[in-house]
């Protein structure tokens, strides 16, 4: 492949140059795109451009194909939000998409493109037993779980079972927070139920701008595994430079970081989007972060183990030693940072007895 395997990413904000690509070239950035779930994405700026014409055949095959699966979820994805939001009328308290359901009812540009197969709603903790029996009402139900990870769950999760529902094939997740609440890093959920913006679609909040950006920061810097995530920088970055239209942005995301004890995510989100997608962001801003985050010697043990983990792999490519140590390590590291070892220690052992016997679905992350 001739072109460097973050260079494609800029055809998402500046389309045309797609135009300049060879056949080898497109077979290669179609497989890792599709890989990272941004296809979609790459399709929908090239139509938006009114460039597919001009796309090879072959390559213009699969866009096309994108952009039709891509539509069809998004509407498979409303058409579930209007049938949920229905379980919640009346309600009497805040129901918040979160991620990708957030970014479609708002209508921001990082929709387009998207494949999505899960609905992640939060509600306000003492809420939770109100929404889940409303939703049972409605056909979504949990699948069936042991009592360690009814347990995971209900006291160690921020988010309950995966609800499911015969009729409808999206998978409903039921957040009270957007970290466990015995991570080593958490949030108070009333903090952000405090700043809620409407969404766009009736009966539905979405969080604060800022908190938006915090979320995912969060969500992928503290509780994701790292392998082909630049999806949530491309994210990220779209809503930093559509949010960030408004004058008090930065002082605003600055602040909001300190508040909810969210700098070294959004540190961490900064120095990849302005490294690798060219994000704009303002130097003092950058200098303020770069004060306040994981000092010189946490950075010089991090940000090479994540900038091995994060850098897509060439879909031909063997993985090296060196990002499978590093890979390890943080995987380690983001176990560590969802449980304090007098629970993670007995949870990973239950894990792994339960994977020998066939028995978990995989659905905690684990």
């Amino acid at each position: 492949m001739s072109l460097p395997v973050l260079g494609w990413l800029g055809a998402l904000r500046e389309p045309a140059q797609v135009l300049r690509w060879p056949l080898a070239d497109w077979q290669t950035i179609i497989r890792l795109a599709r890989r990272l779930r941004l296809l979609g994405r790459l399709a929908e700026s090239a139509a938006a451009a009114g460039l597919l014409d001009a796309v090879p055949a072959p390559a213009r095959r699969h866009l096309v194909a994108e952009i039709r699966q891509s539509r069809f979820r998004l509407r498979t994805l409303r058409w579930t939000l209007e049938r949920v939001g229905l379980a919640f009328d009346g309600a009497g308290y805040p129901c918040v998409l979160l991620k990708g359901a957030a970014y479609v009812a708002q209508g921001l540009p990082i929709a387009a493109g998207r494949l999505p197969s899960d609905l992640d709603i939060l509600v306000p903790r003492d809420a939770l037993e109100d929404a889940q029996q409303r939703l049972q009402v409605h056909g979504w139900n949990e699948a069936e779980l042991d009592a360690h990870d009814q347990q995971y769950y209900r006291e160690w999760s921020h988010e309950l079972p995966p609800l499911r529902h015969p009729q409808i094939g999206m998978e409903l997740d039921l957040h009270h927070g957007i970290l466990p609440p015995v991570a080593r890093t958490t949030v108070d959920s009333a903090a952000l139920l405090a700043r809620l913006q409407p969404s766009g679609l009736p009966g539905w909040r979405v969080l604060a701008p800022v908190d938006q950006v915090l979320h995912s920061a969060a969500h992928l810097f503290l509780d994701s595994e790292l392998r082909d995530r630049v999806r949530d920088l491309v994210d990220l970055d779209g809503m930093l430079r559509g949010f960030s239209q408004r004058q008090v942005f930065w002082d605003d995301l600055l602040a909001r970081a300190d508040e909810l004890g969210l700098v070294e995510p959004l540190w961490l989100a900064l120095h990849f989007c302005t490294r690798w997608l060219d994000t704009p962001a303002p130097a003092d801003a950058l200098r303020w972060l770069r004060m306040r985050g994981p000092g010189t010697a946490a950075r010089a043990l991090l940000l090479p183990l994540l900038d091995a983990v994060l850098t897509p792999a060439n879909p031909d490519a063997v993985d090296t030693r060196r990002r499978d140590r590093a890979a390890t390590l943080l995987l380690a590291r983001h176990h560590l940072q969802r449980m304090p070892l007098r629970l993670l220690l007995p949870h990973l052992w239950h894990k792994a007895r339960t994977r020998r016997h066939g028995q978990d679905d995989g659905d905690d992350g684990f």
